[in-house]
């Protein structure tokens, strides 16, 4: 499945093909979603990602970027942490996020904070159907007991997130190319934040 999906995006961006082969990337991905998935993880970090591979930080996260072009291998989703009580919220858009209420304690945010940006992380959600397809075979291959070993010694306490504040510099390609139009959504949306605070300032 995860073949299928991801030479269908690699036909559609022509950036994220360019910057990262396919035939490098691919059994990457496969393996790092496993050991990830083994783990009970239903979200990839691209910390993760660049420790276990021994990538640049900048490039794992330009790399997701490029894969959330396709809900049918990773999910965009934000992370938000109340500031009144505390709680961790986990919203779909960038209007639940733009008009933050609490479903606690009420509290509303309008963006009014300069470090808002990084505040608020941008998480990389496996698709449901790749995430249970990736589950029962684990199940039926003689090998996961070796994917899971591997995965439970790898450095788990790395569980860093990517800020809002941290990703413009991982936008683009080298050549100054957008890695996806996913990532220019996010651009456009970082912009229009910044306009926001400053008018409020």
């Amino acid at each position: 499945m995860l073949f299928k999906k991801l030479e269908a995006l690699y036909n559609d961006n022509k950036n994220l093909a360019k910057a990262y082969p396919f035939d490098e990337y691919f059994p990457l991905l496969q393996l790092f979603i496993s050991k990830e998935v083994a783990l009970g993880s239903e979200y990839l970090s691209p910390y993760r990602f660049a420790l276990f591979f021994s990538k640049p930080t900048k490039d794992a996260v330009r790399f997701f970027l490029g894969l959330a072009d396709s809900e049918e291998i990773v999910e965009t989703l934000y992370k938000y942490e109340c500031d009144e009580c505390g709680t961790i919220s986990i919203l779909k858009d960038e209007e639940a996020l733009f008009n933050f209420k609490c479903k606690q304690c009420g509290f509303r945010d309008h963006l009014v904070k300069t470090e808002y940006l990084s505040e608020v992380k941008l998480l990389f959600r496996i698709n449901e159907d790749l995430h249970d397809e990736v589950k029962a075979n684990l199940k039926n291959n003689p090998l996961s007991d070796k994917i899971e070993t591997a995965a439970a010694n790898s450095e788990r306490g790395l569980e860093e997130e990517v800020s809002l504040a941290s990703i413009e510099e991982s936008l683009y390609t080298d050549d100054n190319k957008p890695i996806s139009s996913k990532a220019l959504q996010i651009k456009e949306k970082l912009d229009s934040y910044r306009r926001i605070m400053r008018m409020r300032d």
